[in-house]
């Protein structure tokens, strides 16, 4: 992108280190470029006409870089701008004088020796063309960012190459740099209109146009309503974010209000499950408690005991009944009674058997098991038990009593 940056000369009778030469060439030192400045564009000017105003930074980094220094040597000086870059095609049309080699960095400028060689361009100095424009293209990176001063910019140049050196009648630079050292007394601040649009302006009446401010109609330049225009597109824009963004928060405010109702309904059934958890454990608390009252533990005894009672009328007086739970003693009973039909019954249908069982069950006769062994003496054998030894002791002896022959 091609640019031009306007740099003030100062007023003739101001011009320091100005040397004439013999054949009437005159030689000065200017100040060509300033680095580390912010400069204000229109949109239109850097390709981006939606936007009013452009603050581009240059760099000095990029200014003061070495390869963009060597680009200033050997370059023709022009009165105005040309309609287009200078090429050996156009150098005897618009060249005017041309800048020296010894190109250097003055402080915060780009200071460069200029020899002015043409006599029209001399006079034109002397009768107050006072300012430098130096054309140039470059690459703009438009990253927004702050200086390090603190001031902020939109865009940054790089790779900036030299063109030509105009000598002009108004610039965007205002007065700082300029031929000599001396500061004119008509300082100029800095332009927003590149060189073309200023130079319009000074040749013929401005032209005004009629634009809607917020429902008035109102004239202004055509400078000012391309700034305007660009503010309104920047509005309407921010205006339709806007729009867009509350329509957005209301959606999301009513989905956020949706999922508290959920939630409740949710907490509102958790809370009815917890209560009807209370009530099953508190039921349960009581059931315990009723298990575990006395009346419960005798019946519970009494139970027990008329279970182990009919086993042992069953099972026999061995039976023992340790460890085993009631529904695993009657078990037992019944199976003793039916055997294999026994394995594959519910316990509903064993304790069905069971009470069968018992209701059949004779009480043990105390003194039919006292005599089944026979009757014992006290502290000897059985009556039967010693009658059958007598009688095997008289066979055995019965030859010590034989009569003689």
């Amino acid at each position: 992108m091609q640019f031009f940056d306007y740099l003030n000369l100062g007023q003739a009778a101001e011009i320091a280190g100005a040397r004439q030469m013999r054949n009437g060439s005159l030689v000065v030192q200017a100040k060509a470029a300033r680095g580390g400045n912010v400069q204000d564009y229109l949109g239109a000017e850097v390709g981006k006409p939606g936007q009013a105003i452009v603050r581009v930074y240059r760099d000095a980094d990029e200014v003061f870089r070495a390869e963009s220094l060597r680009t200033f040597g050997h370059k023709p000086v022009t009165l105005d701008h040309p309609a287009a870059p200078v090429t050996t095609a156009t150098w005897r049309s618009v060249a005017r004088g041309h800048v020296g080699e010894e190109v250097l960095r003055d402080g915060e400028f780009v200071r460069i020796p200029m020899l002015i060689a043409d006599q029209g361009a001399i006079d034109a100095v002397q009768a107050g063309h006072r300012e430098l424009s130096v054309g140039y293209t470059c690459d703009l990176d438009f990253t927004p960012g702050t200086t390090p001063d603190g001031r902020p910019y939109d865009a940054r140049q790089t790779n900036i190459v030299v063109d030509h050196v105009a000598i002009v009648n108004r610039g965007r630079a205002g007065p700082d740099c300029r031929i000599g050292d001396q500061h004119p007394a008509d300082a100029k601040t800095m332009r927003v209109l590149s060189d073309q649009q200023q130079q319009q302006r000074d040749t013929r009446p401005m032209t005004m146009r009629t634009i809607l401010v917020d429902g008035h109609s109102v004239e202004m330049s055509d400078a000012a309503a391309i700034a305007v225009g660009g503010l309104q597109k920047q509005i309407g824009q921010l205006t339709t974010d806007n729009l867009s963004l509350t329509t957005r928060l209301g959606d999301a405010e009513r989905a956020h209000a949706r999922a508290i109702e959920v939630k409740d309904g949710e907490i509102a059934g958790l809370r009815k499950t917890v209560e009807t958890k209370d009530g099953e454990i508190a039921a349960l608390k009581q059931q315990l408690a009723d298990a575990v009252s006395p009346a419960a533990l005798d019946a519970a005894l009494v139970a027990r005991e008329a279970v182990v009672t009919v086993a042992r009328t069953v099972l026999g007086d061995a039976f023992a009944p340790a460890g085993k739970t009631d529904a695993q003693i009657r078990r037992e009973v019944v199976a003793s009674r039916l055997g294999d039909a026994a394995k594959d019954m519910s316990d509903a249908a064993v304790e069905g058997a069971f009470l069968a069982l018992a209701g059949t069950a004779k009480p043990r006769d105390a003194l039919r098991d006292a005599i089944a062994g026979g009757v014992r003496p006290a502290g000897g054998t059985s009556v039967q038990d010693a009658a059958y030894g007598d009688m095997v002791k008289g066979m055995s002896e019965a030859w010590k009593t034989r009569p003689a022959a």
